[in-house]
C-alpha cells in the first residue's frame, strides 16, 4: 500500500503514525502528582535538656557555658516529647521527638509588658533549630522551626517565667510512608506546656 504514495502522501503518513504512537505512550505512562493534606498535631515536651551558652569568654564580660553572664549572647538547648496527629488523614498517629534550639537573645524586642513609665519589662528574642519525628512504624520526618519566644508575664527576669513561641516549620525530609514529603506549617507554644500546630503537607501520589 504505501509503495502507491507519493513521497509527501508517505511523510504524512509517517508523521500521523508517530503522533499516534507518542499518545499512546504518554496515556499509558503513569502521572506523578502532589497529594495535598491538611493535618494538625499537638505535641508535648517531656525532657528539656540544660542550656548552653556562648560564646564562651574567660574574660569581662564573661560567659560561661553552664551558668551564663553578661558576655553570652546566645544559648541551645536540647528537648524531646511526645505529639500526636489529630487533624487529616493520620489522624490519631502518634510519635516521638527531639529537637534542638538556638535562641540569641541579644537581638531583643519588647514583648509589650512595660511598667508605669513605659519602659519594657518583657522582651522576645529569636530562635530556631532542627526537629526530628519518629512515628510508630519507623517512619520519620525532619523539620526546620525558626520564629521568636516573648515573655508572657508582665515582667520575665532572662529565661524565667512563662513564655509563649510562635514558630514557622518547613519539612526536610521524610522516610518509610512519609518519603518524598514536603510542606511546612505554623505553631504556636506556651510555655511551660503543649505545643499545638498546623500544617500543609505535599505527599508524592499515583493516580
Amino acid at each position: 500500500m504505501l509503495g502507491k504514495l507519493t513521497f509527501s502522501q508517505r511523510r504524512v503518513h509517517t508523521v500521523g503514525v508517530g503522533v499516534l504512537l507518542s499518545a499512546v505512550m504518554l496515556w499509558a505512562t503513569p502521572v506523578f502528582a502532589q497529594e495535598l493534606r491538611h493535618v494538625a498535631e499537638v505535641l508535648k515536651i517531656t525532657s528539656l535538656g540544660p542550656p548552653n551558652f556562648g560564646p564562651v569568654s574567660a574574660v569581662i564580660p564573661v560567659c560561661s557555658a553552664t551558668t551564663g553572664g553578661p558576655g553570652c549572647t546566645f544559648f541551645t538547648a536540647s528537648a524531646s516529647g511526645i505529639g500526636k496527629i489529630v487533624e487529616g488523614d493520620d489522624a490519631g498517629t502518634r510519635f516521638t521527638f527531639t529537637n534542638e534550639t538556638t535562641a540569641l537573645f541579644r537581638f531583643q524586642t519588647p514583648s509589650g509588658a512595660h511598667d508605669a513609665s513605659g519602659a519594657p519589662t518583657g522582651f522576645c528574642f529569636p530562635q530556631f533549630g532542627p526537629e526530628h519525628w519518629v512515628f510508630q512504624d519507623g517512619s520519620t520526618i525532619d523539620l526546620n522551626r525558626q520564629g521568636s519566644r516573648c515573655c508572657a508575664a508582665s515582667s520575665c527576669s532572662g529565661l524565667a517565667g512563662p513564655a509563649v513561641t510562635h514558630i514557622s516549620t518547613i519539612i526536610t525530609g521524610g522516610t518509610g510512608g512519609f518519603a518524598g514529603l514536603k510542606g511546612g506549617g505554623e505553631r504556636a507554644t506556651s510555655l511551660p506546656g503543649a505545643i499545638v500546630e498546623e500544617q500543609v503537607w505535599e505527599l508524592p501520589s499515583v493516580p
